[in-house]
């Protein structure tokens, strides 16, 4: 038995899967944030080991693995640092590393490298596409300082800002106010400064407040739902424009990252909003499995009818064993 091995790694957490050369998957596992650009190469590291040995431990397994692909948050527009590649060979001993982007494997996993679309809205947010010929383009990715439109950061800094102007009188009072204060652990709204400017609060834990945003526009409030339609508007923008660019007229579209798996009002929200601009579809796989296959083709093993209705089944029964463990804790 041969052994592969696919790693998303995201701001928030990092999911390894394990399989063999037939598409069973054997063991999955769950570390902590693995954007290097944001938490730097040590904690990444550490996030990589954790869900690696995770996987193994769930799978029994301590063979070396053929070929890993790790799809990591902070790779894509610029050339990653040589420490990734190198973090992820440590931490994996494998004999052939590819890395990609996280919005890759999402995107690879939910139509096997078929032509469509992913839209990604996490702790960031990135479009996606493949074209009818294989061409790939992406909108969007830029980081919570250049970008990040629709993402969990930017709603939730979009909440705060609210929260400021609320307190101004620049808008009406909105149940965000509260929610900040509970939120950060504070009693006065000017405290906001202390924590923004002064103690420097963590693109994570900021993000976080995204669905306490999300939580306040559901139920109505006028301040919040403003944030959500505007960033909703946002995330439309990128999928018309990313459309545009792979010449598809009407594309499938599967929806990825934290705040579309956590909201099912905000999922339905967005569908509204993007109205017949794609055909949203659910994903045939999941981020980590996009991963695990594209280490299998890098090896040249070929995503037969029968490879794929075992990656298919196997990934039902990890996630339900995922579940299950999930509920004992």
């Amino acid at each position: 038995m041969k052994l592969y091995a696919g790693i998303e790694g995201g701001g928030t957490r990092t999911t390894c899967v394990i399989g063999d050369e037939t598409g069973r998957l054997l063991g999955a596992g769950c570390g902590g944030p693995s954007n290097y650009v944001t938490v730097g190469i040590e904690k990444t590291k550490r996030s990589l080991r954790e869900a690696f040995q995770g996987a193994l431990r769930k799978a029994s397994l301590e063979q070396p693995l053929e070929a890993v692909c790790a799809g990591l948050a902070g790779v894509g527009l610029s050339p990653q640092p040589p420490e990734i590649e190198t973090a992820v060979r440590e931490v994996t001993k494998s004999g052939r590393v590819i890395i990609k982007s996280d919005g890759y494997v999402a995107l690879y996993g939910a139509f096997a490298g078929t032509p469509g679309m992913i839209l990604v809205s996490g702790t960031g947010s990135v479009a996606m596409g493949i074209g009818r010929n294989g061409e790939f383009a992406r909108v969007g990715g830029w980081g919570h300082i250049l970008g990040d439109e629709g993402s969990g950061f930017h709603i939730a800094l979009e909440g705060m800002r609210a929260v400021a102007r609320s307190h101004d009188g620049l808008l009406p009072l909105t149940e965000l106010t509260k929610k900040a204060l509970c939120f950060l652990g504070l009693e006065r709204v000017e405290e906001l400064v202390k924590i923004f400017y002064l103690e420097s609060i963590g693109k994570e834990r900021l993000a976080a407040f995204s669905k306490e945003v999300v939580e306040a526009a559901a139920g109505g409030d006028k301040v919040a739902l403003k944030i959500i339609s505007s960033e909703s508007r946002a995330l439309k923008e990128m999928v018309r424009v990313l459309k545009a660019k792979l010449s598809l007229g009407s594309p499938r579209l599967a929806l990825s990252g934290g705040l579309f798996l956590g909201s099912e009002w905000f999922r339905k929200r967005f569908i509204e909003e993007l109205a017949n601009e794609a055909e949203v579809v659910r994903p045939l796989f999941g981020p980590a499995t996009g991963a695990f296959m594209l280490a299998l083709t890098s090896s040249a093993i070929e995503l037969t009818a029968g490879v794929m209705e075992n990656i298919r089944s196997s990934e039902v029964t990890l996630l339900l064993d995922e579940n299950s463990t999930s509920h004992e804790r």
